[in-house]
């Protein structure tokens, strides 16, 4: 009997620790690479006309970024196929990444020109606020937390 009790408890703790770490995991935080037009519209209060634009602006946006983000895939296909060539072009591939450079920078410049954009239907207070946002984004860009260098 003894041993069953002990496997009974045993079998309840890890029944109590998954549920413990199935919240942890999955519990109300929300998904990384969550929606920033949502983000931004709600930290800035937007009113329902600024609403209605900006979820005009951010749809045409973001269907711009996945064309050229298919685009640069595309390149990207065709960069790394040359691996299996036997001989590297280095023609065709300076050309691809050149290529890859470009559609880079027109991405930098369509976020770049969004931003203006939803500025333009800001509050002088949101446009402040905006400002403040857009440049914390980029402060932590790439660096997920703040983490201390390794020595």
């Amino acid at each position: 009997m003894k041993k069953n009790t002990l496997l009974y408890i045993l079998l309840v703790f890890l029944v109590v620790m998954n549920g413990f770490f199935m919240f942890k995991i999955f519990g109300d935080k929300p998904p990384k690479g969550g929606n920033p037009g949502k983000f931004i519209a709600k930290e800035l209060q937007f009113d329902e006309a600024q609403m209605k634009s900006f979820r005009e602006m951010n749809d045409a946006h973001h269907e711009a970024m996945m064309k050229v983000s298919r685009e640069i895939k595309g390149l990207k296909d065709q960069l790394f196929a040359e691996i299996s060539e036997t001989t590297t072009n280095e023609a065709k591939v300076n050309d691809i990444t050149r290529r890859i450079g470009e559609k880079e920078q027109e991405k930098d410049l369509k976020t770049f020109y969004h931003f203006k954009e939803v500025q333009k239907i800001c509050t002088d207070e949101q446009r402040t606020r905006f400002n403040i946002l857009v440049q914390n984004a980029l402060k932590r860009h790439g660096r997920p937390g703040m983490r201390k260098p390794r020595k």
